[in-house]
């Protein structure tokens, strides 16, 4: 209990020891008359009642007002390490680098904007849209395109700078919410497949109410999300349909780059295949110097791609100077031979690549703690070998919190054994169990370990989240009905299908479909194929197409199979289509 609190409580209680006082006072002198006091009875009984009542009033007010004080003080330590900032500034008050721009040798003095071809749809989907996100190349300008278009759609709203996506999510569940008014921005800056997995459907529809969600993301990370397939990463995907995507080109067109040459005369490197973000940061030149660190900077070039490879295998927090310390040394023996990766080597090293172009920009800077590479560089180097000690190192001296996006990240490199073990790894972190636990289920049942799948996909059903408990019970549903366990496949189709309505959740169907054709029930199984033919998700179309045209040729329907077949060829999935395809052709229907 705090000195404050206990003052208070002291004050209630005197206070309240003085009013029965005064009230035994008051109440002896009624009984006998006889008692004579100097100031008389009545008004000393008054008087220790009224000291009494304002002590009372006044230790109860005060413990109330500690009590609100300490839940205060305790929110705020809640949200700290949540919000960058705190108050909220207005957006008008907020810079270009709270929007995710680098700082560059133009940042404090005159930074003019170039005015973009993308400025007129970015607005008007910042005015009627509460997700938008605004895709492009790394250094095409983003951060800063974004920042011009919100401080003219939305001057005086309240801005939200969260660390991150997870911060994101978590400022969903905070009690009491975060206090908004009627006009507030959420940025998302430089999202990720591990970002955005954190943008569940509960997190988005929370954030809808109150605020409009603005983000960037590269073209390159856009494009894997998709290209991850039709399980792992269902999250991410969800919420990238959510959103209402604007393009940012990374050259300039013919009018932009006159702009850009008058507003900054002194940047020979502008041309019509350029952009802004990468002359200003002096990007070419920090890859140039990056990739002479052999020569110039063996330690240099070591920190430096160490802090670039972090990146890419999926590291979203800046990375310590202690990790870097580890990961030091083998990255030194990469590059050059009988070199001892001292401290002082190690500070050479760092003092290098973190030394400014021309640009003032650097490889990797500072960032609280931590150390980060530029993202134009991690771009620029995506190609680039990896070397196979990173993922087990990295895993081995992160914390579970960090797993997913580096086991998210192997899984899109094709990585499937370091998938495993990072997913299993994430799965010891509360907020990552479920997406882990779903997505190691995926990766064992593409290994043929059927039993460790089953029990992945409870764990994730267990776990709870919305998205996840969901497509838990449909794979393992498909599971079950490739080992033939038909009415076990039944029960988990139909616990997912009642957990939401079709159009948010048709694989479901399709399943419960699939289950009525082992049934020969094919005219049920046919309407539920119809159901699903209905809903907007592209991937469940193709596979109730997959369904429909085997229930209709069960049926003896040739020509409306036929029908469904063609519409199957033209669906857009590759397997199906080449199976509709077959399926037309000799030996078909």
């Amino acid at each position: 209990m705090s000195t404050e609190l206990r003052r208070a409580r002291t004050a209630f209680l005197s206070g309240c020891v003085v009013l029965v006082l005064g009230a035994a006072v008051a109440v002896f002198a009624a009984v006998d008359k006889a008692v004579a006091l100097p100031v008389g009875a009545v008004p000393v009984a008054l008087l220790f009642m009224v000291v009494g009542v304002l002590a009372a009033v006044y230790g109860k007010r005060a413990e109330w007002a500690e009590k609100k004080a300490k839940a205060e003080r305790e929110w705020r330590t809640a949200i700290g390490p949540l919000l960058r900032q705190w108050p909220l500034p207005a957006v008008r008050l907020t810079s270009d680098v709270d929007f995710g721009a680098t700082r560059t040798r133009h940042t404090e003095g005159a930074n003019p904007y170039v005015p973009r071809a993308a400025d007129r749809p970015l607005r008007y989907a910042l005015g009627a849209r509460r997700f938008v996100l605004l895709r492009g190349e790394s250094k095409a300008g983003k951060s800063r395109t974004l920042a011009e278009a919100v401080r003219h759609a939305h001057p005086e709203a309240e801005m939200v700078l969260p660390r991150d996506a997870k911060a994101v999510a978590e400022l969903s569940r905070l009690e009491p919410a975060l206090p908004l008014g009627d006009n507030a921005v959420v940025l998302l800056d430089d999202l990720s497949s591990a970002d955005l997995e954190q943008l569940t459907s509960a997190v988005l529809d929370f954030w809808a109410e109150r605020a409009v969600l603005v983000g960037t993301i590269t073209t390159a990370r856009f494009e894997s999300v998709l290209r991850t397939g039709a399980e792992v990463g269902v999250a991410a995907r969800a919420a990238l349909a959510r959103a209402t995507v604007v393009d940012l080109p990374f050259e300039l067109s013919e009018a932009e780059l006159a702009a850009a040459h008058e507003d900054y005369p002194d940047e020979i490197g502008l041309t019509d295949r350029s952009s802004i973000g990468e002359v200003l940061v002096g990007g070419e030149e920090l890859v140039r110097k990056l990739r002479a660190g052999r020569r110039d900077s063996p330690a240099g070039q070591a920190v430096a791609r160490a802090a670039v490879d972090v990146r890419r295998a999926g590291l979203r927090r800046p990375v310590t100077p202690a990790e870097l310390t580890h990961l030091f040394p083998k990255y030194l023996e990469r590059i050059t031979v009988g070199v001892d990766p001292s401290p002082d080597l190690f500070a050479a090293g760092m003092l290098w690549a973190s030394a400014p172009v021309a640009s003032q920009v650097a490889l990797v800077r500072r960032v609280g703690a931590g150390v980060e590479a530029l993202d134009y560089v991690v771009e620029a180097e995506a190609d680039a070998e990896m070397p196979d000690f990173l993922v087990p190192d990295l895993l081995a001296i992160t914390g579970p919190a960090d797993a997913y996006g580096i086991a998210d990240a192997a899984y899109a490199a094709g990585k499937v054994d370091l998938a495993r073990q990072g997913f299993r790894r994430a799965m010891e972190d509360p907020e990552s169990l479920a997406a882990a636990a779903f997505s190691l289920g995926v990766v064992l049942a593409g290994s043929d370990d059927g039993a460790g799948a089953e029990r992945a996909y409870g764990q994730a059903v267990e776990a709870g989240h919305s998205t996840y408990a969901y497509m838990a019970q449909v794979n393992l549903g498909f599971l079950l009905l490739n080992r033939g366990e038909v009415e076990e496949a039944r029960t988990a189709f139909q616990a997912a299908a009642d957990s939401r309505p079709l159009e948010r959740g048709p694989r479901a169907r399709v399943g419960l479909g699939e289950v009525l054709m082992v049934g020969e029930e094919y005219g049920e199984a046919e309407k539920l194929f119809r159901q699903v033919l209905g809903t907007e998700d592209p991937f469940n179309r193709a596979m109730a197409l997959h369904g429909l045209g085997r229930a209709l040729a069960a049926q003896g329907d040739v020509e409306g199979a036929r029908e469904v077949y063609r519409r199957a060829v033209d669906c857009g999935h590759p397997e199906i289509a080449a199976w509709a395809r077959g399926a037309l052709g000799e030996g078909g229907v």
